[in-house]
């Protein structure tokens, strides 16, 4: 089936924006790092421009899916609870639409103020700029060489 006259550009358009839209957009994303302590585990929830999410709330939960520890972030992004028994453990922190999920392990056994780090993955921001913008490349020269062809 072929689309006549000037209303096939606006679909065609249509048709090509949507199949190169991202399924979600991130304008503001959020991570979370995890400290965990022996006598502490200290929760850090910021966004990506290092600004706390006050107020996230966070939430984790051991391998079989029960919640274990859950609080409120702080003013500075920052939330605390006891170790919860050995084992991996999934964080979830949400705040404002955002969402951040980092798994983390409390060892067996701890050496007296050892601690260990675990944080959310950073996005690659150079990447994501260059496939927009190729992504808008690409659109305008098929734009271009539909019209012409019209």
């Amino acid at each position: 089936m072929r689309l006549s006259g000037s209303r096939s550009h606006p679909i065609a358009l249509g048709l090509l924006g949507a199949l190169l839209c991202p399924g979600t957009a991130h304008a503001h994303a959020m991570s979370a790092s995890v400290e965990v302590r022996p006598e502490v585990v200290r929760v850090i929830v910021y966004f990506e421009d290092d600004l706390p999410a006050e107020r996230a709330t966070v939430t984790v939960t051991n391998a079989a899916g029960a919640e274990v520890a859950s609080g409120t972030a702080d003013e500075h992004g920052v939330c605390s609870f006891p170790p919860p028994p050995p084992g991996e453990y999934k964080l979830v922190a949400n705040s404002a639409g955002h969402t951040a999920r980092v798994t983390f392990v409390v060892a067996p056994t701890a050496e007296a103020g050892a601690s260990v780090e675990f944080a959310t993955p950073s996005v690659n921001r150079p990447l994501g700029l260059a496939l927009g913008i190729g992504g808008l490349l690409g659109a305008s020269a098929l734009f271009w060489l539909f019209r012409r062809r019209s």
